[in-house]
This record gives C-alpha cells, structure tokens and sequence, in this order.
C-alpha cells in the first residue's frame, strides 16, 4: 500500500484536525496555519494548497505541519507505522484551537465598512467620464497620517453586478503608473459605516474587496441564459475588458462569455459553481509571456473539474500574437469577424489537465496574423490504454450511417404514457402533500393491467381508455412510507379499481388478474443503506456508482415496463442534491439501468421547491428542488400542485375543497406534444381521479394561474390512448 494512503484519503486526514466544507471534488475550510475569517485552505484529492498564506503540499507536509515536527521524522513514523503520524497530538489540537479561538475572535470585531449592495439610487456618481477622475474615495485602510481620501485617474470604469443585475459597485482600471510602470485594478463600492483612522464614521464611495465568494463577472447574463432556457455554453476570458468585448462581438450570438474580479490571484475567491453546471466551458487565456495569466487559467480549469465540469475545453493563442493578445486585441486591433471568432473558439482543444505554458517569445514563428480561420490544433499523439481502447470500440459501435438511416423503414416510438417514451428517466414532481405517492402508485397499477382505470392520462372520468403500451410488469419501490401505509395505500385502491372495473367493458377477472401478475410493490422504508439507488464514490471524488437498490433493480428490473422510485430524495440520500454533478450522473445511472433491463422506464417522484410553490410556479420546469441537472437530463416531467388560494376564492370553492384539486402540468416533453395542463380530484382515501374540471369551469380546463387549454375531449392524451386502442 503506499505510504500516502495508508492513513486514508487526504481529506480524511486534514478532516481529523479541521472542519472542512465539501464543493464537489475539492473541501475547503480556514486555514488551520494562520488566522483568516473567509476560508481560502482547498483540499483537493492529492495536495493541499492555502489561497491566503501559501501553505501547500501532500498528506506527509500537512501531518508534519499541523505537528510541528520535521518532515523526515513524519515520513519515517507513518511508514513504519501507518496512520500513527495522522492522529492528531493533544499539542497539535491545542494549537490549532487557540489559532481558530483568535480567528473567532477576529471576526467579532467591526467591520472597517459595511457594503451597501444594491448601490443606493440618488448617491452622487463616481465618475462623471471625459477625462476626469473620479470622485473622492474613502480609504479605511490608511493608516493615522496619511490621506484618508483619494481620486483614482481612470483609464476604464467597469459595473460589477450581481445574478440578479444589481448594480455591487465598480471596478476602476487606472493608466500605468510612470513611475511603477503597472497600471491599477480598483474595486470600489458604495459604503456606510466606513471606519477611518482619525476615528471617524461616514459613508460614501470607499475602497473595499467584495464579499466572497464573488459573482462572476458578467453574472446577469448567466441568469438570464438560465431563465430563458437558453443552451449554457460559457467562455471564460481574463478580466472585464475582454469579458465586455467578447459579449458585444457575435460571440454573444453562441457563447455566454463571463471572467472574475480581482485579478489573476483572486480567481479562486469568485463561486464557479454555476459556470462548472454549464453544457459546455471554453478557457481563452490572454498570450501572457510571463505565464501568470496560463498558470491561472490552468488552475480555473482544474477547480471547473473539481466542481464537476464535464465538458471543458482550451483556446491555445494563435502563435507570433504580441504579448498580453487576448480577445479584445483580435476584434479592436486585428478586425476579426464573428464567424472567425466563433471558429477560433470551435477549435479549443477537449481539457487533458496537462495544458503546456506557452513557448518563450522568441521560439514563436515571426509572422503576422492573416485572415482566415485560426491553425488546426496538433492531433492527441499518445498510445491508448487497453480501457481506452475498449471504449473507443463501444464508442464506434454506435455509429449511424445517414444513407442507411434514411432508406430504412422509420422507427416506431412507443409510449408508456402519452410523451413518456419508452426506455428514457422521468419525473412526478410535487409539493409535500400534493399527492405524488398515490400518482405514482396509481400509475403503476394502471400500467400493470394496460388501462387508465382513474383517468389520469386520458382525461375521460366516465370511460377507461386504454394505455398507449401494453400490461407489462411494474416495479413500484416506496421508500418514503413504512410498509404499513403503502398496504394501507394498495388496499384502498384495490377496492376502488374494482368498483371502477366493474362498471366498464373490461373483464374484471382477466384485468384482476393482469394487475396481481404485473404488479411488484417494494416497501424499503427504514432499509438503510440497502434503499440507495445511488452513492457518492468517496468525499473526495464526485463520481457517483451504482448503490445496493440500483444493482436488485437490475436483476428484478429485466423485461419489465416501469421501475418506479418513491422518491428520489430517500433513494440518494448521500448525494448533494444542489449539487449538478452529483443530480446529473444519478439520471445517468438510471438511463443505464434502462438499458440493462431492456427499455424499462425509471419514474422518479421528486419535490418542488418551497420558493416555487409559494410563488404560483410550482407548474414551471425550473420548480424541481436541487439542480437544474435534474429536468435537464430527465426527457420527461411532470408538476402537480394543489389549487392555490386565489384561483379556489374565484371559483367560490371552500379551503378544503379547493385543497382536492390537484392542478397537473406536463412540465416537459420531449418527444411528443405538450397538452398543457389538466386537473386531477382527490377523492376518499386520497384517491386521485382525472377527467374532471373544478366548478365554473367545465368547457375549458384552467391552468393554476387561471388560464385555460384544449378542451379535454380533443387533448393529445386522450387522442394518443384511443389510437393504441384501434379506435
């Protein structure tokens, strides 16, 4: 075993001695080797590194450090004695307290300002622009003596705003100083209760460092992109200028492009959680001979896949550029057009981890920029691993030929309920109580015996239509209720699917039948880590693996219809559920398990947020509690909510009867069309039944908002589930 792993994973050995935070791959904390307030100590899976102080190194530096002993003496003892050199002295843990206890202490005292975020309106401007400098600036920095105040001469005045556009404060870049020859980066912000040295409190503009973590630069437009739906595509560049140049060019058209504030070493105070969540990331880093710029690239690069980034790649400069070229360079100096911005970007070469510096200035060819397309990137020269190898074999074993496609007979796609296809992940999503345990167990008896006997999906209460699949079997796994109550639950709706059965065409033996051979019903609730569908692979990793319930569904699961999960919160219980890696690769995991079981589908229930069902947008698809990873890979949802308050007084309903009625959006569809919305009446026992309208509106179904849609008799359900029926 090597010796470095003995004691356990890193973060299991730093965790002994300091309360850690864990952000997808990495942990941070304050540091435990000098007083902070705002953690900058990240421990990532082989060393640590401490933003603030400069403290790095491996498992054997952090023991010898946090000790106080030599670095040989702790090598020598934890390779004779694995793990010993990892236990924490009592004079270890002393020190390591009374430095936390004077950080505490730290903190209590005043802040020497207090930001005002959004900058108030009617406060006198910072810069009147021409070439004026700014206004004063308060200086709660200087000490007793020196000037208290300043005016900054201003070459750039830059707004730095927060996700939701508002406006924090400015960054002021300063011309180069003549005696320095360093141009300046100033972050300025609208304060009250500014301490100054001369004991005085005040207000007004000061020079501050924004709370941490910070926004990215250009965080409007994030939100925006995310409100809109629009496809996530995020080019990182270096500092606000190019940030503005690249977002004014027709990169903007493709590329949602955002950088960081406080230059090339606060790169790591700025919260990348949102940009490493984006369907694709592209680093362009400025031609820097000096290499700063590369190195800090390199290392947002590698925080983006510790966070979870699966699809980062790198823009290599263009050779014999000037030093410091960067994007705003090739529009302003150079004239590149959209398209030639747009390819030079397509051209960025998939993230290896091991991104060369680039060449000293005098080994680059001496030739100007031409127009045209950028060079092509150097092929990847290095012999594959035999696992590399197989997965290139399976990669091109999917390969579709398009004239093959296109002359063969078209594919059938075949429903399990209307838009629901065969084969793919979904989600029931609701509030607490709006009902979602019995959609999902109704769901399954109805899909066990191939009838809607409630009405659900096809809108007609008086007639059970048939479902756009077959009987087949069901799995319905409960694991958020005890077993008593999930009986309790299947009782009742024994009985009332008989009564309904009864009165129909349909056989009742044959149906009853159909349903007691089809139909499998899990209570795993209190099973412990035996219910988890999934599990994190280790704290240090954000892979996530298939766990114990995952690997019975397989072998339950094979040549059955549906495979329905209640809920999926209690199924994935170690996983982060904010998290996007940890949600993405969870519906990952059971797109495979549809797989393995020969096109079952995966039916998750899953929460709402209670943002979204306070709001009136419990119906929209962003209501999904956690990460937008989620809807984005689910291929198909759908929202239920209990008929709010406003929409219950306009229908002259009672608390309690407006509470009956469930308002049931398809959310998402991605293969079929969207009917919008219907309602579902909570009956006895909690029996849900669709088919009917609340009172007042029995021509035109409303939506929770008081719209309406389609007349139920001509909806896509009831349509898709007479045409299975040959009708």
């Amino acid at each position: 075993m090597d010796v470095k792993t003995a004691s356990g994973p890193l973060v299991d050995v730093v965790g002994r001695y300091v309360r850690l935070q864990r952000r997808g791959r990495i942990s941070e904390a304050c540091c435990p080797f000098h007083q902070e307030r705002t953690p900058s100590f990240v421990v990532y899976p082989d060393h640590f590194h401490c933003y603030g102080c400069g403290a790095h190194g491996d498992v054997f530096d952090f023991v010898a450090r946090a000790e106080g002993r030599q670095l040989g003496d702790v090598m020598r003892q934890m390779r004779n004695q694995s793990g010993v050199g990892a236990t924490p002295s009592p004079e270890a843990r002393a020190r390591i307290r009374l430095m936390q206890e004077a950080a505490e202490a730290a903190s209590n005292e005043p802040d020497p300002y207090e930001i005002v975020s959004p900058v108030p309106a009617g406060v006198p401007p910072l810069w009147q622009g021409g070439g004026q400098p700014t206004a004063r600036i308060l200086k709660p920095g200087a000490a007793l003596g020196e000037a208290l105040s300043s005016q900054l001469p201003v070459e750039a005045v830059h707004e730095y705003r927060g996700y939701h556009g508002e406006l924090r404060g400015f960054v002021v870049r300063t011309p180069r100083n003549r005696r320095t020859g360093k141009k300046g980066a100033h972050q300025v912000a609208w304060a009250r209760n500014v301490r100054l040295a001369d004991g005085s409190v005040t207000e007004g503009w000061t020079f501050v460092s924004y709370p941490e973590p910070r926004a990215v630069y250009g965080a409007p437009l994030v939100t925006h992109a995310r409100e809109e739906g629009k496809p996530l595509r995020y080019l990182i560049v270096e500092g606000e200028k190019c940030q503005e140049a690249g977002q004014a060019s027709d990169l903007a058209r493709d590329w949602i492009v955002v950088s960081w504030v406080g230059g090339s070493n606060a790169w790591l105070r700025t919260d990348w959680a949102l940009i490493a969540e984006g369907d694709e990331v592209a680093l362009w880093p400025d031609a820097d001979e000096s290499g700063v710029g590369h190195a800090t690239m390199v290392g947002i690069g590698q925080h983006l896949i510790a966070l979870g980034c699966r699809n980062l790649k790198w823009i290599t400069p263009p050779p014999a550029v000037p030093n410091k070229w960067d994007v705003a360079n090739a529009i302003r100096d150079n004239g590149w057009t959209g398209d030639r911005l747009r390819a030079f970007v397509a051209a960025g070469v998939p993230w290896t981890g091991a991104v060369e510096p680039p060449p000293p200035a005098e080994a680059a060819p001496v030739e100007p920029l031409v127009p045209g397309l950028p060079p092509e990137p150097s092929p990847r020269e290095r012999v594959l691993s035999v696992v590399e190898q197989e997965s290139l074999v399976r990669f091109g074993s999917r390969l579709r030929q398009f004239s093959t496609v296109v002359q063969a007979p078209p594919p059938q796609l075949q429903f399990t309920l209307p838009g629901f296809l065969r084969g793919t992940v979904g989600m029931v999503v609701g509030a607490g109580g709006s009902g979602k345990s019995f959609a999902m167990l109704q769901t399954m008896i109805c899909l066990a015996a191939g009838l809607d006997i409630w009405g659900l999906w096809s809108d007609l209460a008086d007639e059970i239509m048939a479902l756009p699949s077959p009987p087949g079997r069901c799995i319905y796994v409960a694991a958020e209720d005890p077993a008593v109550v999930v009986d309790w639950r299947t009782h009742h709706l024994g009985l009332d699917a008989i009564k309904r059965i009864k009165g129909s065409r349909h056989n009742l033996d044959e149906v009853l039948v159909c349903i007691d051979r089809n139909l499998q019903i899990f209570p795993v609730y209190g099973a412990g880590r035996e219910n988890a569908f999934a599990l994190a692979g280790s704290r240090t990793e954000t892979s996530v693996v298939p766990g114990p319930l995952y690997e019975n569904l397989m072998q339950y699961g094979r040549g059955a219809l549906a495979i329905g999960l209640d809920t999926l919160g209690r199924v994935s219980s170690t996983l982060e559920e904010k998290e996007g890696s940890d949600m993405g690769q969870i519906i990952d995991i059971a797109e495979t398990l549809t797989v393995e079981t020969a096109g079952a589908n995966v039916l998750f229930a899953h929460h709402t947020t209670k943002a979204a069902a306070l709001n009136g947008q419990a119906q929209e698809q962003q209501a999904v509690s956690g990460s937008r990873k989620l809807t984005d890979h689910a291929r198909w949802q759908v929202n239920m909510a209990i008929m709010d308050a406003k929409t219950g007084e306009a229908r002259a309903l009672t608390d309690a009867d407006r509470r009956r009625w469930i308002n049931v959006a398809a959310a998402k569809m991605n293969y079929a069309d969207n009917a919008g919305a219907r309602w579902w009446r909570r009956g006895e026992h909690g029996i849900l039944v669709g088919g009917y309208s609340p009172p007042e509106q029995q021509q035109r179904q409303p939506n929770l908002a008081g719209g309406s849609v389609s007349p139920k008799a001509g909806s896509s359900f009831a349509r898709m589930s007479r045409e299975v029926a040959g009708e």
